[in-house]
């Protein structure tokens, strides 16, 4: 039986993603704790389950001296329990967990890039902090796990181990399955017409997101007299200077900022497309939960949606800053039903691979493949 500890930055993370592969372990028969610093009440499903929650002082600047206490922390949490594995997601986790290695050579490190912060189009400094530390630390890691092409090809020059590639963390698709609702119902509990064109774009509101692409081409869309309307779900820094935009520009009766929602899938079900427009991503879950219900999105050309979105057949790539190239999209799959019904197919069934259990299913295996057993 495998003693394994998954460290992580914050525990949000740990909730959003990495329950279903912390339970097939247990299922599995490892014993699995969790290192992070809590920043939200971890997941109940795993406390049931007997896994210890280790509270680390991690910052998330990866060069705060403060995550030195970190470091030690984690040093003592692994002379008293000797795990034989750690697996470590997010950067400063990553860095100080594979680190252990050091003082433990034995230890086995595995870790799962969500997104390296350093890939094409990447700030300068980002390329200057976070580049030599993953050089640095190939040395310490035995394997590493990425989630979409670019990341991969990246990886497999660091001279690792093993460099495996996988399907994101993975989706219940079947939260957002298209017979589980009834769309002209939530349009109207949403005070939503049923003939309205609706574009959701999920994303937190921070640069990174970059919602003044979407803002641009609809803006674009009312000068040619096409109605649409945007549906904004998500809260985030840039909340109040954003709806400020949107006003000033006279669009408030064109896109709707809902701030934080807890009916994502209703609000998929609703639309009739996704957008996003990120400058940067790792493998956006929010496109396959739109996929999922069998909507068409537009993203940006950037690693990650370009490895979920087909152009021309589940959706639309576009460029960076390109908003007039983003609302041609738009008009495109506004005046032509016959091409957008098409692409509902092919999202639905391009999704499928990313399903929760198809993904746990890969990680059991590559458990198994290297460690012969779990």
């Amino acid at each position: 039986m495998k003693k394994i500890l998954y460290i992580t930055t914050v525990s949000r993370t740990i909730n959003a993603f990495l329950v279903p592969h912390i339970e097939m372990l247990i299922r599995e028969g490892c014993t699995v704790d969790c290192a992070c610093c809590i920043d939200n009440e971890v997941d109940s499903r795993l406390i049931n389950n007997g896994v210890n929650i280790f509270n680390i002082s991690f910052t998330r600047n990866p060069l705060d001296v403060k995550n030195m206490k970190a470091f030690k922390q984690l040093i003592k949490i692994q002379e008293k329990n000797k795990y034989d594995i750690i697996h470590v997601h997010t950067p400063v986790a990553a860095l100080y967990g594979r680190l252990l290695k050091v003082k433990f050579p034995r230890l086995k490190t595995i870790y799962t890039v969500h997104g390296f912060h350093f890939h094409k189009g990447a700030p300068i400094l980002n390329w200057c902090i976070y580049y030599p530390i993953e050089r640095i630390m190939a040395n310490f890691t035995d394997s590493i796990v990425t989630m979409n092409s670019e990341d991969y090809e990246r990886a497999r020059k660091f001279n690792i181990k093993e460099t495996y590639n996988t399907n994101g963390v993975g989706v219940n698709l079947a939260l957002y399955h298209p017979d589980s609702f009834d769309k002209n119902e939530i349009r109207r509990k949403l005070y939503l017409k049923e003939n309205e064109f609706i574009i959701l774009m999920i994303a937190e509101i921070n640069k990174n997101k970059n919602h003044i692409q979407m803002i641009d081409a609809v803006e674009i869309l009312k000068k040619r007299g096409i109605k649409v309307n945007v549906l904004c779900a998500g809260d985030g820094p840039l909340f109040e200077d954003i709806r400020k935009h949107i006003e000033n520009r006279g669009l408030d009766q064109s896109i709707q900022m809902l701030g934080f929602r807890t009916d994502i899938p209703e609000l998929i079900a609703a639309c009739d497309i996704g957008i996003l427009m990120s400058h940067r991503e790792g493998l956006p879950r929010n496109i396959m939960e739109l996929m999922a219900c069998k909507k068409p999105v537009i993203g940006t050309n950037i690693r990650g949606i370009r490895d979920i979105i087909k152009n021309g057949q589940n959706g639309y790539i576009v460029e960076v800053g390109n908003f007039t190239e983003t609302a041609n999209k738009i008009q495109n799959l506004y005046e032509n039903k016959e091409l957008l019904n098409n692409m509902k197919i092919n999202s639905f069934d391009s999704v499928q691979k990313y399903d929760i259990d198809k993904v746990v299913l890969n990680l059991k295996e590559f458990y198994v493949k290297r460690e012969g057993s779990i």
